[in-house]
C-alpha cells in the first residue's frame, strides 16, 4: 500500500486489484476488457481497461484518488 500512495505507476495491476479489494471495493467485471470497481461509501465507480493483465498509469492515478477521498470516511 506504501509503494501505491508514493508511486501508483510501479504497481501492477494485479497488485491494485488486491489493494482495492482489502479496502472494500467490490470487483464487478464490466464490458470487454473493462472491469469496474464499486464502493458503498463512494458514488463514483473507478472504470480500469486492463489489457495483457496491466492497465495505464493514467487509470492507477485515478484509482489513487478514489482511494484518498475513500480514507476520509474510514
Amino acid at each position: 500500500m506504501k509503494k501505491f500512495v508514493a508511486r501508483p505507476q510501479s504497481v501492477t495491476y494485479t497488485d491494485l486489484e488486491h489493494i482495492l479489494v482489502h479496502l472494500g471495493f467490490e470487483k464487478i467485471p464490466a464490458k470487454g476488457s473493462h472491469v469496474k470497481f464499486k464502493h458503498r461509501k463512494l458514488q463514483n465507480d473507478i472504470v480500469i481497461p486492463v489489457h495483457n493483465k496491466e492497465c495505464k498509469p493514467f487509470y492507477k492515478q485515478q484509482a489513487k484518488k478514489q482511494i484518498s477521498s475513500l480514507t476520509k470516511y474510514l
